[in-house]
């Protein structure tokens, strides 16, 4: 009798979407054994916690035997799919992921998947049901219906349309009733089909456009990269602003594309690329998908499912869309791998652009970052010959770089921060019928201590960083060493008390500008003006139709967007984070800076770029004004490298939060010492300290931060801390989280 069964393992290993790091032992009912193949990566209905509630689990493995006897062990309630809904290389990249970032596996999983489906809703499109006529319908005389007319009607239109049916939309546009339709079926005139309704496609315009004809340097990229086809391999597609990456991105898409491959283009903030849409659509004559947050549950689920069937060729995504499975995958594509955004800092604490690369690395196909600005990481991979360094230096077509100029604030009387010359040179612009964008640097960088006067900076005294300014606390902190001062009033080289840490918001500047150029219009682009669907096409719309206008915002201007009658760009506060506490804020102000200058002079005309800061003299500021981007970035690397900081040295950082402040810094104090034990030599541990807002929604906030240059001895210590962790945090109301290769520290 046993052979029957279809299943043979009579226990099942249960991930649940709980914050645990295990997987949860379930007997296979005998009924289910019998009818079912139970594999890893399917769903299943389980009784969990107290009384009969029932939650939605996947499979993680079958299983002959259990560490609990089985009177403990509670039987599957059902089973919710046919076949495995994450398939192989999804399900091992999880399981990567999971390890990699020590996070609870449930969570891993269903972070993986769309909402319905983490519901419990069958992973099926919508069907409707078509209507067909039968020989014996096609033969039948419509008049011999006289007495019915609605079905005489329905079966006239339906032998007018014998090949290709009657969907439920025709239906509806003739004015036929289904009711009619269940008629005629019973006489055996007509009968019906379900079928798969697909309707998250964007709808294109198709107006293929004649492409343009590459530069050396592009046609030499596309071919590299096509040459990497059919194999795992990374290539850094390092390219100036306005250089035509994405015309390098069109080409091997193409190529991609006559093999039948799909290729998953991944991009920052799907919000910010209605012109990355627009360009694809004009290029392909096929089904585009994006995916994004904008999307229902049921349209998510279908572009899924519509993916996993091979049906949409180009698929366009933010961070998540790394997790979709696809029938044919042949090429990754990352634009602006350095950008922040592919970093979530919330809950499972993943990076896109490195599990994207790992998801590639197992199926065995290339993956393609581009920037402008890459990430240090990514440079230093390059430098190793880890990945393919494919340079793109000149601009596409007529274009020239900008100049760039430094304006000395130092002393001057500003004018609600901008400079007399700043103004001078706006007003000139404006003048000749060009646009000016003016940009604030306002990221989460640690806010630190500058004096107007004569620009010192409160530095700290053993370490080559800036020290943090803890308003709350009346202190100034270094998060390297953990010394602190009292936070001063007086500046200790020119004794002037004129001492700042903030600058203008966008709404500020954004009055002073339309004080002072009443005849221009002034349009902001930042998160709050941008909130609306649509909003950003509207505001864009608005700066092609005018030749003369003011562009104030935020990051938001940096990424992609083609302005071609700006000429003149103006950063306020190009120092906000060259002088961090954090050690990467020289790196984001570097890339800022370069993103935003690319904004000017993209077509005939020249660009120019005013760089407002206390610092002119700044060797990084002189080195990126007169060498560029990549000059600054490898003498970064070489600073990091000698200061045993990422990405030559791994880190992790566990952060704690408590309604007590003592209680979330004993946690990782008592977390430090059960630690000192596992640590190598080689190990630096900081901490435990507060967090730059130390209270946060009630939660007062703390950081220990462990490095290391050996990865592999860094998560055997993590893994420890995880197990710790859970164990010490169960009765208490104190969480914690485990953030690998954080991008913040503070």
């Amino acid at each position: 009798m046993e052979d029957t069964l279809l299943t043979k393992d009579p226990y099942v290993k249960v991930a649940l979407n709980v914050p645990l790091r295990a997987s949860f032992d379930y007997k296979i009912p005998k009924a289910l054994a019998y009818r079912h193949h139970i594999r890893p990566g399917m769903r299943v209905k389980v009784p969990f916690g107290n009384g009969d509630r029932q939650s939605i689990g996947l499979v993680i493995e079958t299983s002959t035997q259990s560490d609990f006897s089985d009177a403990q062990i509670k039987p599957l309630t059902a089973l919710l799919d046919d076949s495995p809904i994450i398939p192989q290389e999804l399900f091992d990249l999880c399981a990567w992921a999971a390890r990699y970032y020590h996070h609870p596996i449930g969570e891993v999983f269903f972070h993986a998947l769309p909402t319905s489906l983490r519901k419990g809703e069958s992973a099926d499109f919508r069907t409707e049901t078509w209507w067909f006529v039968t020989e014996q319908g096609q033969q039948t005389d419509i008049d011999s219906l006289k007495n019915a007319k609605q079905q005489k009607a329905f079966l006239e239109a339906i032998q007018q349309h014998a090949e290709h049916g009657l969907s439920p939309h025709l239906i509806s546009v003739l004015e036929l009733t289904t009711n009619a339709a269940k008629g005629l079926e019973k006489k055996g005139l007509v009968r019906s089909e379900q079928r798969n309704l697909k309707r998250t496609v964007e709808t294109h315009a198709h107006q293929t456009q004649v492409p343009p004809s590459l530069n050396l340097e592009q046609a030499a990229a596309t071919k590299t990269i096509l040459a990497m086809r059919n194999e795992f391999g990374v290539a850094l597609l390092d390219g100036i602003t306005g250089s035509g990456k994405t015309e390098v991105f069109l080409r091997v898409i193409e190529a991609l594309l006559q093999e039948d491959k799909q290729v998953l283009v991944m991009v920052p903030e799907i919000g910010l690329t209605p012109q990355t849409l627009r360009r694809f659509e004009s290029r392909f004559n096929t089904d585009i998908v994006l995916m994004h947050s904008n999307m229902t549950d049921r349209e998510r689920l279908d572009a899924w499912l519509m993916i996993e069937h091979g049906d949409a060729k180009i698929i366009i995504g933010t961070r998540s869309s790394v997790f979709i499975p696809t029938a044919n995958l042949g090429l990754i594509i990352i634009d602006e791998e350095h950008d922040a955004s592919y970093k979530q800092h919330e809950g499972f604490r993943y990076h896109a652009r490195d599990m994207a690369i790992k998801r590639a690395q197992g199926q065995n196909i290339p993956v393609l970052l581009a920037s402008a600005t890459p990430s240090y990481e990514s440079l230093a991979n390059a430098l190793q010959k880890r990945y393919l360094w494919l340079k793109l230096r000149q601009r596409a077509g007529e274009a020239e770089l900008p100049q760039m100029e430094r304006v000395d604030l130092r002393g001057q009387s500003l004018k609600q921060g901008f400079s007399e010359y700043t103004l001078e040179r706006m007003r000139q612009t404006l003048e000749r019928r060009e646009q000016v964008l003016v940009f604030l640097n306002r990221r989460g960088y640690a806010p630190t201590l500058m004096c107007h006067q004569c620009g010192w900076i409160a530095a700290c005294d053993h370490c080559d960083v800036n020290l943090t300014v803890h308003k709350r606390a009346n202190k100034l902190h270094c998060h390297h060493c953990d010394s602190h001062k009292p936070l001063t009033q007086e500046c200790p080289e020119c004794h002037s008390n004129e001492l700042f840490t903030v600058g203008e918001g966008t709404e500020q500047v954004e009055g002073v500008l339309n004080q002072y150029f009443k005849q221009t219009p002034v349009l902001r682009i930042d998160r709050d003006s941008t909130q609306r669907k649509s909003a950003l096409t509207q505001i864009t719309q608005k700066i092609h139709e005018h030749d003369q206008a003011i562009l104030v915002g935020t990051q938001m201007l940096a990424k992609g967007h083609h302005f071609p009658n700006v000429t003149l760009v103006v950063i306020m506060d190009a120092d906000v984070g060259l002088f961090s506490s954090d050690f990467r804020g020289m790196e984001r102000t570097a890339q800022l800076i370069t993103q935003v200058a690319g904004r000017a002079g993209r077509s005939s005309k020249r660009g120019h770029v005013l760089l407002q800061t206390y610092h002119p003299d700044h060797a990084a500021i002189q080195c990126l004004c007169e060498q560029g981007y990549e000059a600054l970035a490898m003498d970064g690397l070489r600073e990091r490298q000698q200061l045993a900081l990422p990405p030559f040295h791994h880190q992790v950082v566990i952060r704690a939060e408590s309604q007590q402040e003592q209680q979330a810094m004993g946690l990782l104090m008592h977390l430090r010492n059960e630690l000192s034990v596992h640590l190598s030599d080689d190990m630096q541990v900081v901490g435990p300290y507060a967090a730059i807002i130390v209270r946060k929604a009630g939660q007062h906030r703390a950081l220990l931060s462990i490095k290391s240059p050996q990865r592999g001895n860094l998560h055997r210590v993590i893994a420890s801390a995880s197990r710790w962790l859970e164990q010490n945090t169960k009765n208490h109301k104190i969480r914690f989280a485990i953030d690998v290769d954080p991008l913040e520290t503070f």
